[in-house]
């Protein structure tokens, strides 16, 4: 079991229409598994979920709930999973996001914090081990960028088997 963190950005519907199609064409197994998000604490094996779960209210009750924006496109390799995948890179937003990263690891799971990777706020929109089919994606069916948001919450998951579990939506207390 492993538990994460995910900040579900809201956006206008049709927007949020135009992404959750373009997922479900190009990461159809992810987009069936899990709506539109930002990850904020990634894959968390050894902690306890209640003790973390209160480090998550703690965060969230000094938080309130911002806008983000995706401005810009990226490709990357994820080394775990071996695919590439296309990721809508954060600009308004961003700083808090990392802030809430930041945050969410202090104490015991900080051990789990993966340093030697910069965390870089951002949303995955198509996943695949051929690169060459995510250089030939046409990201003009999501519509205009900026892609604009608002987050207002912290969603704490835990994946199991395969599957993706709700534990707690925590609002922002701001």
């Amino acid at each position: 079991m492993m538990i994460y963190v995910l900040a579900y950005p809201q956006f206008e519907p049709s927007v949020a229409e135009r992404i959750r199609r373009f997922r479900t064409e190009n990461e159809p197994a992810r987009a069936e598994l899990v709506p539109p998000h930002v990850t904020l604490v990634f894959g968390l094996m050894n902690i306890r979920p209640q003790e973390f779960q209160e480090h998550c209210e703690a965060v969230a009750s000094r938080s309130s709930q911002f806008e983000v924006s995706f401005a810009s496109e990226e490709i990357t390799h994820d080394p775990f999973e071996k695919t590439h995948k296309l990721l809508l890179v954060s600009s308004t937003g961003s700083s808090h996001l990392a802030a809430l990263h930041d945050q969410l690891y202090e104490g015991v799971q900080r051990a789990e914090r993966k340093d030697d990777i910069p965390y870089r706020p951002h949303m995955t929109v198509a996943t695949n081990p051929d690169r060459t089919i995510i250089e030939r994606l046409e990201t003009s069916s999501l519509g205009d960028f900026p892609l604009l948001g608002t987050i207002r919450a912290l969603e704490v998951v835990k994946l199991e088997h395969g599957g993706l579990h709700h534990l707690r939506t925590i609002p922002f207390g701001k």
